[in-house]
Parts: structure tokens; sequence; C-alpha cells
């Protein structure tokens, strides 16, 4: 018998929650233990969260087939591709021989480290007035291991697996995207939590048929535990994979985009912590890395995500909303119009009939075989744009937006005190005075990573991003107060790509001239100076060739318009707030969207 198996470290780069599902009276969401009570990142997790990788990889590779989850029709028969493989069949029947169980054995990662563990709140934002969605009651709680925590992962290799020339350099493809921080596990990744590196990757390889090699496993103990192994297996693997082209519409993976740059508050910043505003004393207290003393400041990935989406919603709502005025004559027509193309619902609502309703309340009352159809399949076609970028209930989003660490080793903080004034006095309102500690002029390094964007996606985070640059957009607590403006600094951004054919370039059957600049921009940057990172190729934002990446950002931005503009809603609005009329006056003509 031969043992084979991989160690490595994971280290957290932003705070982590995998989640039970149970509450207590700290907390809506305890984060996972075992029956000891100890903190772990359970295996089922981690090997989830390898196989989808794998899943999105392994078409790629010497023409594999894809596996059947990705397809997402139903069958009778066993997979067996090459992820079914390493993970076990997605399609297991008692009646054939030919499925197989899992023959990479991923064991629970043990903490390295014993950190405190910390509350997280969270609160659901409303698109109309901006604060806190009150009416939908969107306030929670969970659990989180703080960034920094370490784990040793163990993953073994069952003696059963077969064609390892094959299946074998697959998993080193998928722990390499771990090893280039493009890895993430457990709940809430998008919104920021769960990213993180893994380092120390070795392969060990132990033949017990020899007397000697067994005798010294059971004199020095298990093998898992060796130092010993070969650091250099996961690269020799990698550089042996022969990636191909894929032409058809299943979600492989293709490219990805990384956005990092500091967020340089101008003045006073604050994103709210209730469970450290109670162990400081203050009634607002910022949101700390850790519990303990000198623990530096951290920009939730939440709170920067609910503000890009809200304004990214704001941008396409508006273009439509332009549209529609310039496109028919009348309010009724105008009206009739932006239900019939808006690109961006609100998340928050619950009923199909509140204004610009969201997509999650018309798929709920579908026929209960069209949701069962949605949820094998996915149901982007039937998204509006926002839920397709930034995700919704029945499609998890590929932009991912991290918690942001804080720049700088000192800390400055203000304590400011806050009265409400009395509308009928003029005084101070009896009980109604808070104070709160606030940073002053905070630095935070933030990332957006993006899995296989689309052109139009670009183009309207760019728009996004500009704005938050531009002011326009306020992050964390006390807008109305003047907190949280904010400018960007020390902009990279890094595009991986399997082939040229993946880059993300506008189509080129468009006859508008600055998206066929665009293309040309494109091209000339691909023809320059790339790199490597894992099993993609990167070609990296240069000042040197600005103009061309200027070019090729305008033709992603028009090609977000014509997104806008061809975009019809799925199941058709029935109300909105501005295209509407209030006691026999249509709003829309009360305050023009175009004026003289």
């Amino acid at each position: 018998m031969t043992f084979r198996a991989i160690t490595a470290k994971l280290t957290l780069r932003t705070a982590l929650h995998v989640g039970t599902g149970k509450d207590t009276e700290t907390a809506d969401d305890l984060v996972r233990r075992d029956a000891r009570g100890r903190l772990l990142i359970p295996g089922t997790a981690i090997a989830g969260a390898l196989r989808s990788i794998a899943t999105r990889l392994a078409p790629r590779f010497d023409g594999a087939k894809p596996c059947q989850a990705l397809i997402g029709a139903q069958s009778n028969d066993a997979c067996q591709c090459l992820v079914c493989q390493l993970f076990g069949d997605v399609n297991p029947h008692e009646d054939t021989n030919v499925a197989t169980a899992a023959r990479v054995l991923v064991y629970d990662a043990v903490l390295d480290t014993s950190p405190a563990v910390l509350i997280r709140d969270g609160v659901g934002i409303d698109r109309v007035t901006g604060a806190a969605a009150r009416r939908e009651r969107i306030k929670f709680d969970y659990e989180v291991l703080p960034a920094g925590a370490t784990f040793k992962l163990r993953l073994e290799i069952d003696s059963r697996l077969t064609n390892k020339e094959k299946t074998l350099p697959l998993l080193a493809a998928a722990l390499a995207e771990w090893e280039q921080g493009r890895g993430a596990v457990g709940g809430r990744v998008g919104r920021g939590l769960g990213a993180l590196d893994l380092t120390d990757v070795q392969w060990i390889e132990r033949d017990l048929t020899q007397t000697d090699v067994l005798i010294e496993f059971l004199r020095t103990g298990p093998p898992w535990d060796a130092s010993d192994g070969d650091r250099d297996w996961l690269a020799s693997k990698v550089r042996r994979l022969i990636i191909t082209s894929y032409t058809g519409d299943l979600p492989v993976a293709r490219s990805w985009a990384l956005a990092e740059f500091t967020l340089a508050a101008t003045g006073p910043f604050l994103t709210h912590d209730l469970a450290q505003a109670g162990r400081s004393g203050f009634d607002h207290a910022p949101v700390l890395a850790a519990y303990e003393k000198y623990a530096k400041p951290v920009l939730p990935g939440s709170s920067l995500r609910g503000v890009l989406r809200s304004q990214a919603e704001c941008i396409a709502r508006t273009l439509a909303t332009f549209a529609a005025w310039d496109g028919a004559q009348d309010a009724e027509s105008r009206k009739t119009m932006f239900l019939i193309r808006c690109p961006a619902c609100n998340p928050l609502t619950t009923k199909s009939d509140d204004p610009v309703a969201s997509c999650n309340s018309f798929i709920k009352t579908l026929p209960k075989a069209e949701r069962d159809k949605f949820e094998r399949e996915g149901a982007e076609e039937r998204l509006c744009l926002a839920c397709r970028l930034f995700g919704s209930t029945w499609n998890g989003s590929r932009l991912r937006v991290e918690d942001a660490s804080f720049v700088g080793e000192k800390v400055e903080t203000k304590v400011l005190d806050f009265l409400a004034i009395d509308r009928f006095t003029g005084g101070g309102r009896d009980a109604a005075k808070f104070d709160a500690a606030v940073l002053w002029k905070p630095k935070f390094r933030v990332r957006l990573f993006l899995e296989n964007p689309q052109p139009w996606e670009l183009g309207w985070l760019a728009l996004v991003l500009r704005d938050l640059h531009d002011g326009l957009i306020t992050v964390g607590f006390g807008a109305a107060k003047g907190f949280g403006e904010c400018q960007i600094e020390d902009e990279k951004l890094t595009f991986g790509f399997l082939t040229d054919e993946d880059f993300p370039l506008p189509a080129d059957d468009s006859q508008d001239p600055t998206v066929q600049q665009a293309i040309g921009a494109g091209q000339r940057l691909l023809q320059g100076q790339r790199g490597v990172s894992g099993v993609f190729q990167t070609l990296a934002y240069d000042q040197a060739t600005l103009d061309d990446w200027m070019a090729l950002a305008e033709g992603w931005v028009r090609v977000f318009n014509q997104q806008v503009a061809n975009h019809r809603h799925a199941f058709g609005l029935n109300k909105d707030s501005y295209f509407d009329q209030v006691d026999g006056y249509w709003l829309s003509e009360l305050y023009p969207a175009r004026v003289p």
C-alpha cells in the first residue's frame, strides 16, 4: 500500500464564517465547532470549494468532458468526468458499478492558532432613502473567525484513484488557485468573508509495503506531520497542463479580473460595530479586526459591496429612465417603457407589486416545476442586470468584494458628540444624546475579484468606481453628517485568461467606432508583456500603455450602455416610484428627467 497525501497551511486573509444555522442570545448564526467545541473548517466546505474550481477548469484541459453538475441536466448515467473521479460521482446509482466514491479524502482543517471569535452585524440598505431598511427588518448578526487565523490542511489520495496522469494535475490546478490568493471558503464570500492564502504545500508519499518505511512510520507517527515532502509537486503538475480553447456556452473557467486599490477617506469615517461599541462604552465604534488591544480597524466587504451595488442600480435605472423619457411622448407611455426595460430591481422588496420589485419576488410566483429548473440550471436569463452581476437568491455572484485591511501603523480616532434638535423648541431633544469614536482619514486596501467578467460588467464597475473616487458615493455610517467620502489611490488592475480568446474584449460585430477602437487597443495590449499565475496568463495595467487601457475602458462602458438599452425585464414590473401618478399628477411631469 502506498500512502499519498497533500499538506499545506491555510491563512485567512479576511474573516471567515462557516455557519451552523443555529443561534443564541448573542448571534443569529454561529461558526462551526466540533463535538469538543474546537473551531474548524469542515472538510466538506473545503472539498466543495475545491470541487467548484475544478469543475470549471476541467473542460479547458486537453478536451476533457464537462461534469454533469456544470451542464445542469438530469441523467440516469454516472458522470465519471475527471472531477467526479476525484471528488465522487455527482450522479451515483445503486444499480451501477460505474459510479465511484470520492478518491480524495479532505479532512477538517484544524486551527493552528487560538483566535477569539468576533460578532459581525449586517443590515440591508433601503434603495430609496439610503438608510437601514426598517420596513423589511433586514438586521442580523453572525460569528466570524478573524483574519490571520491559520489552519492545517490535509488531503489524502485513495490508492484506488485511477487516471492519475490527468486527475492529479487537475487537483493541483485547483490548489494553485488558492496558492495564488484567489481562493475563498465558507459563507458570504461575495461580501468579503472567507478569502484565504495557501502556503507550504507539499506532496507526501510513503510505500508502506517496504519494511523499513513501515517501521519508520510506526516509530515517528503520522506521515502527514512530516516536513520532507516534495514542495515542487504543485508547480510541476501545473506546468504540464495543456490548455485548450472552448467555444461552448457553459460557465467554464475563462478569465478573471482583479482590481486592487487604496480607499482613502477624506475626513471622518465609521463602519459601526455594535459589539465593539458595547465593549468600548461608545454608542458607535468602528469594526476592528480582533477583540484585542491595538487591533486595527477593517472595512467589511459587505459595507463596500452594498454601496457599490446601490450606485450601480442607480446608474442603470437612470439610463433606462432617460431612454423612456426620450422614447415616448406622454407619461403613460414612458411608464410602460420603463417598466418593460428596467435593468435593476430592488433586491430588498418581497412583493411583486412593490416599486421596482425584486427578481426573487417574481420567481416565487412561478410554478414549482419552473422554480426547480432554476435551482438545477440557474436563473440568470430571467434576472435583471444587477442580480446577474451582484448575485441574488437564485444565482450566486461572481463578484467578490473582500474585507479591506487598514493601511499604515497609526490609527487616528476622534470622539464626536451628537445631539438631536427638538423641531418645536429648537433646543436639544431629551434622551437623544449619543457619541461615536470615529476614524480620521483612514486608508484601506481593497480587493475586488470578478470571475469570467463580461465587457458590459467591466464598463458598469468602471462607472461605479469613478463615482466612488469623485465623492458621489459615501461608505459606512453618517453620510448626512459628512462621513464616508473617499478617494481611490494606488490602483492596480490585473486580468487573468487561459487563452487570448478568453480576454474580455467587446464583441467585434458592433459598428460603433468607440467599440472598434477598444478592440484594437485590447489587441495591442495582448501583444505586450504577460505574466503567469497558476494556469492563467496575466496582463496588468501599466501607465506606459495608459491610452490603450483608457480606450478599452471606454469600449466597455459603451457596451454597458448598449446592454442597458437592449435589456428587457423578464417579468415586467408593475410599479415604479418615479413613473407614477399621485392625486392626479404624474411625478415624472412635476420633476422631468430632462430639462432645457
